[in-house]
């Protein structure tokens, strides 16, 4: 079943998810655009070796947002072409530590050509003031012999003088003809405008082929952002009630037999994700140092950044572990048969079985079928109600120094975190304390779907009811196929969303190869898990019991006795037990021990 729904999803996938990637053309990479940019400096007299550097990957989240909105994506991928339009590029800046003199220079990662710089100065830099006319002059002989550009195919769109104590900046700006495309109820217009700033005899700024977005449809957009922002502090206000539930039973519930089997456990997961965020943290440290302000000490400044960032990381990774038990507890309540459904039969049994390598296999089969859901869903909403996606991953991976490194920490943060919280914990809290299981999926899978509404898939509205969509899959195979499967689709779902690109459109050797071998992590220890094979069979644990622990295992089986000996069942026996707040482990071991003989 499982493999027709992936092949047909497949289907889906392709017809309409494949061509958004496949149009992007990424062939210049960090280091190659660094290099164009201190070279394009050199020619200008600069030496580069004098500065600080720091790069990052940057895309034009405005005129992506009006282009779709507008034309649609095919239209936007023509228009994209057409007009030799740089969707994504390189932003290089140079500067030196408290001066405010700096250089940032745009490069395309389709071509390596120049496409934007500016010279920042002390406002009190003097420069020979030649007036307007010889600016505009020098602007125009810029563009033509920088860009090619035939003036005649523009119109001249605006100029603007500021004038400082000892210079004039004259800002000049072209816009492309035939170029107008309108917002609805002509609320304004979008025009493909070219700039130049001139100071003295220094072309001090430029830019090629900017969109000009109407105001109104800024605005438009800063209140979906807005309510998005919104919908995820509700969301998060429902997550911090679930996490303090989490933390009262984990109170109630602290020498059960279940949390001091699963303990370890967490703790290993939990010093796992600080040491992997750490990494990610390191790896885009050039992310920190765009923002740097030169008006204060760097090392200041990423010093203060890291540790608000090491803090924040340490708190919410222990904070994860609390709903992590509490959800192993109550999942030995409510679904003691379902032994897949948590980590902890894997912890009595082994991690290195062939059954964990069918897992995995499931996972990827759901990875397909969600990739398909999300493209069809995704075309229906932008056929009927204009919605539109952005490039927020691939924006932060590849501002990363190893994109892909970024991609497996924040999948595998992701599918961890997420699935722990509201699969383990969430549908299991809600079967406990809702007596519903069909609700209790359906919350979580809201709670989780309205948590995206901040991303990257607008209106925001949208984006919340398709990852509930979504959810409302991963409660069903969480359900019927256990944990292993929804943490593998999780994680090979977002890091497909980072590097897609990389493997679909065009890009460098390195980034195709390293791409696709993080998708394939989990294959590979699915690999080893058959190869290995290691005995499924939980082991026995009473070697674990505390003494108190056997102490009330000793009476639970004189009172599994006694009552068997009126002829009760096992299983109504130990729902009796249960209902009274036992034990589920201590209560499995005495019914066993009464029941088959197993002392």
């Amino acid at each position: 079943m499982f493999t027709l729904a992936a092949a047909f999803c497949f289907g889906l996938w392709y017809k309409f998810g494949y061509p958004q990637f496949a149009f992007v053309d990424l062939a210049v990479d960090k280091k190659e655009a660094v290099a164009k940019a201190g070279a394009y400096l050199g020619s200008l007299g600069v030496d580069v070796k004098k500065y600080s550097q720091a790069a990052v990957f940057e895309t034009d989240n405005w005129a992506d947002r009006y282009l779709q909105k507008t034309l649609g994506l095919k239209a936007e991928e023509e228009f994209i072409r057409r007009q030799g339009y740089e969707l994504f590029s390189w932003k290089v800046r140079f500067f030196k530590e408290l001066k405010k003199e700096e250089y940032t220079v745009g490069v395309s990662p389709k071509s390596g050509n120049i496409v934007g710089f500016q010279h920042l100065i002390e406002d009190t830099e003097e420069r020979e003031d030649t007036g307007e006319g010889a600016a505009r002059r020098k602007a125009e002989e810029f563009l033509k012999k920088t860009f090619a550009m035939n003036l005649a195919e523009y119109d001249f769109n605006e100029e603007k003088a500021k004038r400082y104590d000892k210079r004039v900046d004259y800002g000049f700006s072209w816009q492309r003809k035939g170029v107008y495309i309108p917002w609805q109820n002509d609320q304004g217009v979008a025009k493909l405008l070219t700039g130049v700033t001139v100071s003295g005899n220094e072309i001090r700024g430029f830019y090629k082929c900017s969109l000009d977005i109407p105001e109104k449809f800024a605005r438009y957009i800063e209140n979906q952002l807005v309510l998005g922002a919104y919908l995820s502090s509700l969301s998060f206000l429902t997550l911090l009630f679930l996490v303090t539930s989490s933390i009262f039973i984990v109170l109630r519930k602290r020498y059960s037999l279940v949390m001091r089997l699963s303990r370890k456990w967490f703790f290993y997961l939990c010093a796992f994700f600080v040491i992997i965020n750490i990494c990610d943290i390191i790896n885009n440290t050039e992310n920190i140092i765009i923002g740097y302000s030169t008006s204060t000490r760097l090392v200041s400044f990423i010093g203060l950044y890291l540790v608000r960032l090491i803090i924040n990381l340490i708190f919410f990774s222990f904070v994860f572990i609390l709903p992590g038990l509490a959800g192993e507890a109550l999942r030995s309540e409510v679904m003691p048969e379902n032994k897949a459904s948590s980590f902890l039969h894997y912890i009595k049994s082994t991690f290195y079985g062939r059954g964990m390598a069918k897992s995995v296999a499931l996972g990827y089969l759901l990875f397909v079928i969600l990739l398909g859901m999300q493209a069809a869903i995704f075309h229906f909403g932008q056929k009927y109600f204009g919605v539109w996606r952005e490039w927020i991953k691939l924006t932060q991976f590849s501002s990363a120094y190893v994109p892909f490194l970024s991609a497996f920490i924040i999948g595998a943060s992701a599918g961890l975190n997420e699935e722990i919280l509201f699969r383990l914990f969430g549908i299991n809290w809600g079967i406990k304390y809702l007596k519903n299981t069909v609700l209790a999926v359906v919350i979580a899978s809201l709670l989780w779907g309205f948590g995206h509404t901040n991303y990257p898939i607008f209106p925001v509205w949208f984006r919340g009811i398709e990852v509930s969509l979504l959810g409302l899959l991963f409660g069903f195979v969480y359900l019927r196929y256990g944990l292993i499967p929804v943490i593998i689709a999780h994680y090979l779902v977002d890091v497909f969303w980072g590097i897609a690109a990389y493997i679909l459109g065009k890009s460098p050797g390195y980034l195709f190869l390293g791409s696709l071998a993080t998708l394939l992590i989990p294959l590979a220890f699915a690999a080893v898990c058959l190869v290995l094979n290691r005995d499924e069979r939980e082991r026995q644990i009473e070697i674990e019991l505390s003494p108190t622990q056997k102490f009330n295992l000793g009476i639970l089986a004189t009172f599994v006795s006694a009552r068997r000996s009126q002829g009760l069942s096992a299983e109504s026996i130990e729902q009796e037990l249960l209902k009274h707040d036992w034990d589920t482990a201590l209560v499995e071991l005495a019914i066993r021990q009464v029941f088959k003989g197993n002392a």
